[in-house]
């Protein structure tokens, strides 16, 4: 058993073993399915989600959260799986789980205080030791944000010069013939580890979480090597980050075990060729960054970690998932939402592709509600996946978002006005995404969140979330 392996098992073996009772729960997931199995899993995805934005919120500054993936999930180590009834599962962080962490942190930062960067360029298997180093530096970081957010206790320091460490690994590496080649790679290493059953995120790009259309190259071309596909449920994930540096192009992919710590890293150098596969996005920089200021996050009492009782949990994904999302002109997936409490929810599409500025209700209503807009979700639907419908990707190329405002009460009075556009067959509300994404939730937390909007009025408010979901559009 390698060192890697036998690590991945510990950790593995730590999250089925049952905490002491007396240990104070930090942050929960839950998980509800047709079997235990699917559950026990479903809770882990649960709060996986539940920490990611809990890390990220509790985070003191912008550049601290800008480094961090949006939507990654962080690991979950020694958490506790709990059976709760009705085959219902939580999956429970508590404060025993942080030992393990910390344990972890310093393991990892003795490792990395004893990589020499200048060493390293002189190794004949520096191949191997820069991707080793990438990979101990991607789980240490991750590890030292959970503790950052929950513990007060000092954290260890990673120990090495990253910065300096992803220039030797641009200039040194000799550089691939092209992105196809980074598949043929990766496939035959993971056939000599006996590694199947990987889910391929798209690589996205360090400084701005985009998804461009090299992401998509070097997705498709894995998913064509492997034998996967983007969607969830395989046990293990291969994601991944691209920066240019120095007139070059490194990527580096991370393999993550089901619990989301990383058990390897590859990484490779490609020439930065002005092509136009490799181009970004159109700019959508406003809308992106609206739709980072969440209702949810503005609405938490504590970081995210633990809401009041005016800050209702919702989710959404597609049965891709919902990060590295992208599509080509002609595919279709499934849109599914989740409530953490029965009540009530609408969605809002918007659109930043070519021309096409513009965003609009869905029409998912519910018999039940009385509304074209408005879906509702009873008690023995709550923390249960929805299906919402399927959709079809249309050209052309560009940036699409989902944005989910829920509420326990019927949120009618907290739509925004639409009208029907013959031409696309939408109820539009603006054709300007980034102020629509604000005004929705201004709507949501004046009508809703204010009990009749009225100072000094003492009817309870409701409860409100929102969930966003984006993706790209590629040629």
């Amino acid at each position: 058993m390698t060192s890697n392996t036998a690590r991945t098992f510990a950790l593995l073996l730590g999250t089925l073993v049952a905490l002491p009772a007396s240990a104070a729960v930090l942050l929960a997931g839950y998980g509800i399915a047709g079997s235990e199995d699917a559950a026990r899993a479903a809770a882990r995805e649960d709060l996986a989600v539940r920490l990611q934005r809990a890390v990220v919120v509790r985070l003191k500054t912008d550049t601290a959260r800008r480094a961090f993936v949006e939507g990654r999930e962080f690991p979950l180590i020694a958490v506790e799986l709990a059976k709760t009834g009705g085959g219902r599962y939580e999956a429970r962080l508590t404060d025993a789980s942080l030992a393990a962490y910390e344990r972890e942190a310093g393991l990892l930062s003795e490792k990395l205080r004893k990589a020499d960067p200048a060493r390293l360029s002189a190794a004949p298997d520096k191949e191997v030791q820069l991707a080793e180093c990438f990979a101990w530096l991607d789980q240490q970081r991750r590890v030292a944000a959970v503790l950052r957010a929950f513990s007060s206790k000092r954290i260890p320091e990673a120990g090495i010069d990253e910065a300096a460490l992803e220039r030797l690994a641009a200039k040194s590496l000799a550089p691939l013939a092209g992105p196809g080649e980074v598949a043929k790679t990766v496939k035959t290493a993971l056939g000599r580890s006996g590694v199947s059953g990987v889910r391929v995120v798209a690589p996205v790009r360090s400084d701005t979480s985009e998804v461009t259309e090299l992401s998509g190259i070097v997705a498709d071309g894995l998913r064509g090597e492997l034998g996967t596909s983007g969607e969830r449920g395989a046990r293990r994930t291969l994601d991944g980050v691209y920066q240019v540096i120095e007139g070059r192009i490194l990527l580096k992919l991370f393999l993550l075990d089901a619990s989301f710590n990383t058990d390897r890293a590859f990484a490779f150098a490609l020439q930065n060729t002005p092509v136009r596969s490799y181009r970004s996005l159109p700019a959508a920089s406003g809308l992106a960054d609206a739709l980072s200021r969440g209702l949810v996050r503005v609405d938490m009492a504590d970081g995210g970690a633990a809401p009041d009782d005016h800050a209702m949990g919702v989710d959404v994904q597609t049965d891709r998932g919902r990060r590295g999302l992208y599509y080509h002109a002609g595919e279709r997936d499934r849109l599914l939402v989740k409530l953490d409490r029965p009540g009530y929810y609408y969605i809002v599409g918007h659109l930043a592709k070519g021309d096409s500025r513009l965003s609009y209700l869905m029409e998912i209503g519910d018999p039940a509600t009385g509304s074209r807009f408005v879906r509702r979700v009873g008690a023995d639907g709550v923390n249960q996946w929805q299906p919402v419908g399927e959709f079809t990707v249309e050209p052309p190329f560009g940036m699409e978002a989902i944005q989910v405002l829920a509420a326990s009460e019927n949120p009618e009075r907290a739509l925004p006005p639409a009208r029907l556009d013959p031409s696309r067959n939408l109820y539009v509300i603006g054709t300007d995404p980034s102020e629509a994404v604000k005004r929705t939730r201004g709507l949501v937390l004046i009508n809703m969140g204010d009990p009749g909007g009225k100072p000094g009025a003492t009817a309870p408010r409701s409860s409100v979330g929102e969930a966003v979901l984006q993706f790209t559009t590629l040629q």
